[in-house]
């Protein structure tokens, strides 16, 4: 009896194992790549008004799709649920503006990678002398907003004494409780930050340092060792060509992509 139970727990292993190992082959034999997100991350990942995907990470995907000669299938779910997606099997990649951090490395693998970031704050345009850093910020009664699960949240969990961190499931209800007055400050990645200030000239300002800087990343399966291999071969040709540092261009430093949501 023990032999049996033996001989089927190392059937399971082998098939799970298999299961992920065969991943980029199934990948190609379905004729589908598919990536979990939550949109709403510009210039990363957001939503035309018709449902388009547009930005930065969809470019890279649907260029690496192309290598793979499969179609690209964006999957919306919310930023908590992404990693768990991911290990269920419910996608291939997870991305979203993700940092590389300690923590979650111990659950998935990080491509190399795709931009280099940070965390800023960001205030009402009217405290712009009242707040000018983050130990201004850090005092009794000062409320500064988060998205759930972000690094900027992990980050402010371990510095702030005084202040205190009220959690949001979107980066739009972030720039909504500044602007409503119901926090003093909300801390995102400083490209959505410098994104959100441009969009409410006037009404809000980005604090000049950023609280920390970090590697972005996509993420995948730790036993998908292959499709990590030809993931980032795709990456080092499309910085190699040229293409890398158009999308950047165009995405990350430049208000162009905004043409993109309009179109049906």
């Amino acid at each position: 009896m023990k032999r049996i139970t033996l001989l089927l727990s190392l059937l399971c292993l082998f098939t799970h194992f298999n299961l992920y190992s065969q991943t980029l082959a199934r990948i190609k034999k379905e004729k589908e790549l598919k990536v979990c997100t939550s949109a709403g991350y510009a210039p990363f990942e957001v939503k035309s008004s018709s449902g388009k995907w547009i930005g930065f990470d969809i470019r890279m995907f649907e260029l690496f799709a192309k290598k793979l000669n499969v179609k690209l299938n964006m999957i919306d779910i919310r930023w908590e649920g992404v990693f768990p997606a991911l290990l269920a099997g419910k996608c291939d990649f997870i991305t979203g503006g993700m940092s590389i951090t300690k923590e979650r490395e111990k659950v998935i693998s990080f491509s190399d990678p795709i931009y280099k970031s940070g965390n800023s704050l960001v205030i009402s345009a009217k405290n712009k002398e009242k707040f000018k850093t983050l130990t201004d910020l850090d005092k009794e009664g000062v409320k500064i907003a988060v998205k759930t699960g972000n690094t900027a949240d992990f980050f402010l969990k371990k510095v702030l004494k005084l202040a205190k961190i009220y959690r949001f499931d979107t980066n739009a209800d972030l720039v909504t409780a500044v602007l409503e007055n119901r926090t003093d400050a909300f801390a995102q990645d400083s490209i959505f930050s410098l994104m959100a200030e441009q969009e409410h000239k006037q009404k809000l300002h980005v604090l000049s340092d950023k609280i920390n800087y970090e590697d972005l990343a996509v993420g995948i399966r730790k036993k998908d060792k292959s499709l990590l291999k030809e993931f980032n071969l795709f990456l080092s040709e499309w910085k190699k060509n040229g293409g890398y540092a158009e999308a950047v261009q165009y995405y990350l430093e430049t208000d162009e992509w905004r043409a993109e949501l309009k179109q049906k």
